[in-house]
């Protein structure tokens, strides 16, 4: 439906659309549907300033743009300054310059539609803006399965694998949701950091596979319930997006899963 209501909003394979979200399963699931219509997916970092989203969404040449309601004030702010986008689209309210989500798919068809991107590109990733402004990464479909299957021939998958996005899925979080699905997976999606709502989701799901940045695991370490958690169904703790200190990882590495099943590993670098 996502799909169909792009293509009945003027929105072309091969045109850019933007997803502007905080974790949210909705969102993430309207990705499938850019990919089905054959456009571009161009997630938006949500801790940007509005200035820096705006210049990106211009730059990227955006037709549309997809928003958690929490950014619409953020958006209120940008619309102005983006000429090329055709259609707003808020999740989950109705505002006066965007239809809700539920308003937009109204009547559509839900039968498939599966359109093959021009050439190929599937994604356009923002880089960090460090020394300057953000550039775009242009990411084929073929750049996507070659990385979900270098996750899956490099990484441990016993079974049916249970992911747990607490990261931003806009960033790599979001690209390791595609070897989870791929194997038929379950991804459960955290909105916002809470190490202990973290540690009980891992319990409560039998979660396998989860990715953190360093900060995260520094605190992670520190929490009150570590010990007294059971994180035995751990396969994979991805970490990255910034350095670890080595003494951390040693520490992270040497704390063991209560009740671990022998030769299970706990923790795992990222590339």
């Amino acid at each position: 439906r996502v799909a169909r209501g792009l293509q009945r909003a003027g929105i072309e394979p091969g045109d850019k659309v933007a997803v502007l979200s905080s974790n949210d399963a909705t969102a993430f699931a309207t990705v499938f549907g850019i990919s089905r219509a054959g456009c571009v997916w161009c997630p938006i970092n949500p801790r940007n300033e509005a200035s820096e989203n705006a210049f990106v969404l211009d730059a990227f040449d955006c037709a549309c743009l997809v928003f958690h309601g929490n950014y619409a004030p953020m958006v209120e702010q940008m619309r102005s300054q983006l000429p090329k986008l055709r259609a707003l689209v808020c999740l989950d309210q109705r505002l006066p310059f965007a239809p809700s989500m539920d308003d937009w798919l109204e009547g559509l068809d839900d039968s498939p539609l599966d359109i093959a991107p021009p050439d190929d590109v599937a994604m356009i990733a923002g880089t960090g803006g460090t020394t300057g402004q953000p550039k775009g990464v242009m990411l084929s479909g073929r750049n996507l399965e070659a990385m979900s299957a270098l996750t899956l021939m490099g990484y441990p998958f016993e079974g049916r694998p249970v992911y747990l996005a607490l990261a931003p899925l806009t960033h790599a979080a979001g690209v390791l949701c595609l070897p989870i699905m791929a194997l038929g997976g379950q991804v459960v999606i955290m909105p916002r950091p809470d190490l202990a709502e973290f540690l009980g989701l891992v319990e409560a799901h039998g979660v396998t596979h989860t990715f953190l940045p360093p900060t995260l695991i520094y605190m992670l370490l520190q929490h009150p319930r570590l010990e007294q958690a059971r994180l035995d169904s751990l396969q994979c703790f991805w970490y990255g997006a910034a350095p670890m200190s080595s003494a951390r990882l040693e520490e992270a590495l040497r704390r063991p899963a209560p009740a671990a099943p022998a030769g299970r590993g706990r923790w795992c670098r990222s590339p």
